[in-house]
């Protein structure tokens, strides 16, 4: 288990929005947080922020239905964007979530990053691409974070990652991390703060 270096105490929940155009005023930093649905986001953000149960955790996928907002220490505004690819959810509400997330990541330019979330068991998934490849298209940063980093041992993730990293087109090795345990999460926390002091 890694030790901690870095503490959020003063993050907070600031609002659920179902439309970009509700976002509060803010010249914060952000920073958008996407993945399939069930790949551990909520619990990735709790680990993130040092707060257990600050952000709702569900083991049914398809939880998290609007634009959730977090306040860093009064510097970062951190969005959890809608999980995508939920099998179950019906086609119009898919629709709309894409629509939502897509309308967020075109249309925010304080957006500087969003953390790309994966599953280090399954690796990109299609819809992992299709994101990918639009973030691409439309010039917006993204950071690969292989979640459940736990659930393999330690030559097991390391051959995970450089797969996944292949997968990716080889530029961006995966952040390996685990809310379980913590690891990578001081890490993740630093590439965080690298955002907030450009």
């Amino acid at each position: 288990m890694q030790k901690e270096t870095i503490h959020w105490p003063n993050t907070r929940f600031i609002q659920s929005v179902a439309d970009a155009r509700q976002f509060p005023s803010s010249e914060l930093t952000q920073i958008a947080v996407a993945g399939h649905s069930n790949v551990g986001k909520s619990s990735l953000l709790n680990a993130l922020f040092g707060r257990k149960g600050l952000v709702k955790t569900s083991k049914s996928p398809g939880c998290t239905r609007l634009l959730n907002l977090f306040e860093v220490d009064a510097k970062l505004l951190v969005v959890d964007l809608p999980g995508y690819g939920y099998a179950r959810a019906p086609k119009g509400e898919k629709k709309a979530w894409a629509n939502l997330i897509g309308n967020y990541l075109a249309n925010t330019p304080e957006l500087k990053l969003v953390l790309a979330l994966l599953d280090i068991r399954h690796g990109p998934k299609d819809s992992d691409l299709q994101l990918i490849e639009w973030l691409n298209e439309a010039g917006v940063r993204w950071l690969p974070v292989a979640t459940k980093a736990d659930k393999l041992s330690g030559n097991d993730r390391a051959k995970r990652i450089r797969e996944m990293t292949e997968a990716l087109g080889g530029m961006l090795p995966p952040l390996a991390t685990s809310s379980t345990n913590g690891y990578g999460i001081d890490k993740l926390r630093l590439e965080l703060l690298k955002e907030i002091e450009q």
